[in-house]
């Protein structure tokens, strides 16, 4: 059932923590939705019925709280420690026929999705009826691909390829913009939110600042990207060397990193967007 993929194969099938918050996983819904085929837009409509694409994207934090769906935990995010690679860690995982992260669970949404893949289809539906979950809108399709859409948003949010050292910086206090946060919480939510803008307008600006990453971003595989994350992570340690609030004595974030960093936030929400696009474009062609 567990597929690793390669650099540049592209796909064809711990830590309390969240990823993007809610508008930053609408965000990545609407850059997807927007660079589907019209084809495609018309399956994923009649999947979703009265829902859209951007509501079911955050139904998988929602549902985090609630037992039956406990064991879909570890699938959020990965762990790659210092000294590690993402080969490494890849292939130890692979070793067990559980799910263990969000790469691996990325695949295996991938392989759901694939109406010709019968033993995964039949895996996961068991998956949930052993725990008594019950799938959104009642399909396993359905709850394949919000979980799919949101899981490609979490491996491009840089803290949840985390160390495991400090729980992919959940365990790192900062002051930003004299609020008390930590770092992991400032890459979810503290840096999409300042810009007080709505999902919509985000995904627009994003959608057209930086459709010149489209192209490239479809032809990288998984592994890639959460090369990408690992990278852009150490960058984010790199930027605690700032100010220290006089007060709290906390790495002070303020104008300047917002400025500094937002860029970065943009270019991770369109790769995420449009690589669920391409993904889903190629699964129902």
């Amino acid at each position: 059932m567990k597929r690793i993929l390669c650099t540049g194969i592209f796909l064809l099938a711990s830590q309390i923590i969240l990823a993007w918050g809610a508008n930053g996983h609408r965000i990545v819904a609407q850059i997807c939705y927007d660079n589907l085929s019209a084809d495609v837009q018309a399956i994923i409509n009649d999947l979703l019925g009265d829902d859209y694409l951007t509501q079911v994207a955050t139904w998988p934090d929602y549902i985090r709280s609630e037992s039956n769906w406990d064991f879909t935990q570890d699938w959020h995010y990965i762990t790659i420690d210092e000294g590690k690679t993402v080969r490494e860690v890849m292939e130890e995982a692979a070793k067990n026929d559980s799910i263990d992260n969000v790469i691996e669970a990325i695949e295996f949404m991938v392989a759901v999705l694939n109406k010709n893949n019968v033993e995964d289809r039949y895996h996961f539906k068991k998956l949930i009826e052993d725990h008594g979950a019950t799938p959104l809108n009642g399909s396993i399709d359905a709850t394949a691909l919000a979980f799919l859409v949101h899981f490609i948003g979490d491996i491009h949010q840089p803290m949840h390829v985390g160390k495991g050292t400090d729980r992919g910086g959940n365990l790192v206090d900062v002051q930003f913009f004299s609020k008390k946060m930590n770092l992991h919480s400032v890459w979810d939510e503290g840096i999409i939110e300042k810009e007080q803008l709505s999902f919509t307008e985000f995904a627009a600006f994003v959608n057209k600042h930086q459709i010149k990453l489209k192209e490239k971003c479809e032809n990288e595989g998984i592994e890639q990207w959460t090369i990408e994350s690992v990278n852009a992570r150490e960058k984010i340690y790199n930027t605690l060397k700032v100010k220290m609030d006089t007060v709290t004595g906390l790495p002070d974030l303020k104008y300047k990193y917002q400025h500094n960093n937002q860029p970065v936030i943009e270019k991770r929400l369109a790769a995420a967007g449009f690589r669920a696009a391409a993904i889903l474009n190629k699964i129902y062609k």
